[in-house]
């Protein structure tokens, strides 16, 4: 009885704080005046990480088996160009806990890194048990292209000897769940050097202890090109692998308890190359958002299952003629699920000849009021969404500045970033745009990472500059 009542003591104790912090930023949104630009002051100035890095985003890991609960060190991971000290590979620069400072120095990177032969482009994710799982190309013997190596370990390493996908580097994506479980979606072998192998599935549940203990592959789409490749997992470690082809989105539920994978099942018609995000909840209903680009046409749908990850019609959200002819970026659309259990979704899209970025709620209901939430008059283009664990998300985005001939200069940008919550009854409610970095210096090439520590509650951000560098900045504590 005793300690049934100081559980309930504890749960009281989380929703009054969270109903406080939900009253402040409810108070902020009211308070600020259309068109604001920055909040300002949130953010710690801009601080070179490393001076040297590969044209690659870099990414902000915090491992974890619970929203509220770190079980390691974070960490910022990028790729190393072959002109870098040390030459190419993966660089690993650990968080310090309690102060979320990355650490620095010129002995940053696993180990393994170089001793074998880790050199290609660089994907990172939170493994189980604090560890983080590197996914890394590297040149194979006897065959001209790149092959995909796996390598875990604690931020401050050491890091385990690469296991060998025998497929291709790329496409891939990776993915973390509950507990710490991890997917990758990558090729497997290849019957010739000239061609995609089949898509495979790979999953580390977290009571399998030793770093690198994968399930074995399951093959989840047949030999040949693909693209917009994602993969989402819910608590059980179900995973829900999402690609385009030959014009086509298609879905694969994929058991993780042991049962028989369901059928491949067509989505929707889409334009090559779609950006695509999806996510997998408990109910084992899919939340999917992507967009297609035909021309300098731009649209952006949404699409909800029923259970058992039946798709129906999807939701157009937005048709955009690109503004100024840039391409839309391709961390547009994002899908993040809170702590909460509720969805958000942003993307970009266009208002008054401009890129902005826009936020909705998810639901049973589908896709709920949609906020634009960055400011007008600027063209801002998403790079990231990222949940936190006091129920908020941030959203992380890029201005580029505009020429003289009127034209975006996507190579230097400033970077803004808001913070948002999922308020009832389905709308998003997002402060006002927060200045991270100025165009210049340490402006951002568009290759930028968010996350947020799960101990702390304090957000990072890391991006590539124009001249090469690895800057990060902190967020100040204290929410709304």
């Amino acid at each position: 009885m005793k300690a049934s009542a100081q559980s309930r003591k504890q749960r009281r104790r989380r929703l009054t704080l969270g109903a406080f912090e939900l009253l402040g930023l409810l108070a902020l949104a009211v308070a600020l005046p259309a068109g604001v630009r920055s909040e300002g002051g949130r953010w710690s100035q801009p601080a070179i990480l490393s001076g040297c890095s590969a044209p690659d985003a870099p990414a902000v890991v915090f491992p974890q088996d619970a929203p509220r609960h770190g079980t390691g060190p974070g960490a910022i991971v990028w790729g190393a160009g072959s002109r870098c000290r040390g030459g190419a590979g993966p660089r690993v620069a650990t968080i310090a806990a309690g102060t979320d400072i990355p650490m620095s120095g010129p002995d940053l990177g696993p180990h393994a890194g170089r001793a074998y032969g880790l050199t290609g482009t660089v994907a990172a994710a939170a493994a189980p048990h604090g560890r983080i799982l590197l996914a890394v190309g590297a040149r194979t013997r006897g065959d001209a292209g790149d092959g995909l190596l796996l390598s875990e370990g604690l931020a401050r390493g050491p890091f385990s000897t690469p296991i060998a996908t025998g497929g291709a580097a790329a496409p891939l994506s990776l993915t973390s769940a509950y507990l710490g479980d991890v997917a990758l979606l990558a090729p497997g072998p290849s019957r010739s050097p000239s061609a995609a192998g089949p898509m495979e599935l790979r999953v580390h549940r977290y009571y399998a202890t030793a770093a690198g203990s994968f399930q074995p592959a399951v093959k989840v789409a047949a030999a040949g090109p693909i693209e917009g490749l994602t993969v989402a997992m819910d608590y059980r470690s179900d995973a829900l692998a999402v690609w385009e082809r030959n014009g086509t989105i298609y879905a694969r539920d994929m058991p993780g308890s042991g049962r028989v994978s369901r059928a491949v099942v067509r989505v929707a018609s889409a334009a090559p190359g779609a950006h695509i995000a999806a996510l997998l909840s408990d109910d084992n209903r899919a939340t999917l958002a992507w967009s297609e680009t035909r021309g300098q046409t731009t649209r952006v749908f949404a699409e909800l299952s029923g259970t058992g990850v039946r798709f129906g019609a999807p939701r157009l959200l937005e048709r955009l003629t690109d503004p100024d002819g840039a391409s839309p970026p391709s961390g547009s659309p994002r899908l993040v699920r809170l702590l909460s259990e509720s969805v958000m979704l942003a993307w970009s899209g266009a208002a008054s000849g401009h890129w902005v970025v826009r936020a909705a709620a998810v639901d049973l209901n589908g896709v709920r009021s949609i906020e634009t939430i960055s400011a007008p008059g600027h063209d801002a283009l998403l790079a990231a969404l990222a949940p936190g664990p006091a129920g908020e998300a941030y959203a992380l985005w890029s201005e580029p500045r505009t020429t003289r001939a009127g034209r975006l200069d996507s190579s230097d940008r400033a970077l803004y970033a808001a913070r948002g919550i999922d308020a009832y009854p389905g709308r998003t409610i997002f402060t006002a745009p927060e200045a991270i970095a100025a165009a210049g210096v340490s402006g951002c090439t568009g290759q930028a990472a968010i996350a947020v520590d799960p101990d702390s509650d304090r957000a990072l951000a890391a991006w590539r500059t124009p001249g090469g560098t690895i800057d990060y900045s902190l967020r100040a504590l204290g929410g709304a």
